[in-house]
């Protein structure tokens, strides 16, 4: 274990150029709870904001967004929102900004085989044209409601399960259970850092 953004997550299960092989071949599963997590919500979302080439806007719902990022960038997310939500404020319709960092367990299931996996666990279409690259969905993952972001990796699809922190161990071991017949293996950081590359 190391501290990484102010929390404690796996340095590595293994050997982490294996975990890393063992992802572009089949499949792994990677805990990224520590992403930084916003909810933008109010009658003034009528479209998504621009914060930035590093942080994702994600759409939820009329007028609700989710924003990821990684926590290095997230001052600067939150400095672009007030900048935002600034401009002509007593003109403007009301936004709302929530940090839902530690509301949210977020599991990345990765690899070739990782819609196989998945579609066990879940009714929703992962098909290319359903859940392509940067699509968002909600929908029940192992009987709990999640959130169901398709994020790749270099030359790898990858789908982001964002659930309730209640229900993480649980859905982590869901998906253990869903990868054992694809030989799903555990990525620790040092594997999630060779496989940006």
């Amino acid at each position: 274990m190391v501290e990484h953004q102010g929390w404690q997550v796996a340095a590595t299960f293994g050997n982490p150029s294996e975990e890393a092989a063992r992802t572009r071949e089949s499949v792994g599963l990677a805990d990224l709870s520590w992403m930084s997590k916003f909810n933008l919500q109010g009658s003034g979302m009528k479209n998504a904001p621009d914060l930035g080439p590093d942080v994702r806007v994600w759409l939820l719902g009329r007028r609700e967004y989710l924003v990821t990022c990684e926590p290095l960038v997230a001052d600067a997310a939150k400095a672009r929102l007030v900048q935002i939500m600034g401009v002509e404020t007593r003109l403007r319709p009301p936004i709302y900004v929530t940090d839902v960092t530690s509301v949210y367990t977020q599991l990345m299931v990765a690899g070739p085989n990782s819609r196989e996996v998945l579609s066990k666990l879940t009714s929703l279409n992962l098909s290319e044209g359903a859940r392509g690259n940067l699509s968002c969905a909600q929908a029940n993952v192992a009987h709990v409601h999640a959130v169901v972001l398709r994020n790749d990796l270099p030359g790898i699809p990858a789908f982001h399960l964002l659930v309730g922190r209640e229900y993480g161990e649980s859905l982590w071991e869901s998906v253990l259970h869903a990868g054992h017949e694809s030989h799903i293996t555990p990525l620790g950081l040092e594997a999630q850092k060779l496989l940006q590359k």
